[in-house]
């Protein structure tokens, strides 16, 4: 006999285009197969679905530009959006940074 649970996880999901951010609500599927390998199956309303984190489109721009975060983290990530300057500013914080 395989083992076999289910869960629930809800997803946060924020627009780097626009800043839209949205939930969504799965169910997770898990099946072991006996030999220490597990496969994992996603639902949403009850339909297969990919992984939450793949395929995503923006539901206001309908961008594809979209961070996944997993909840309880998600709010928290989103959050703290940093208000800057602008480009100009932003390119100087990297800069400050080493990272451009």
């Amino acid at each position: 006999m395989h083992d076999a649970w289910s869960s629930s996880e809800t997803w946060v999901y924020q627009c780097l285009c626009c800043a839209t951010t949205w939930d969504e609500q799965f169910d997770v599927r898990h099946v072991g197969d006996g030999h220490g390998g597990e496969a994992t199956v996603y639902e949403r309303e009850g339909q297969r679905c990919m992984t939450p984190w793949t395929d995503r489109a923006c539901p206001n721009c309908e961008s594809q530009n979209v961070k996944a975060f997993s909840a309880p983290w998600g709010r928290k990530a989103v959050a703290k959006k940093v208000k800057t300057g602008g480009d100009v500013a932003m390119v100087f914080h990297l800069r400050r940074l080493h990272a451009w």
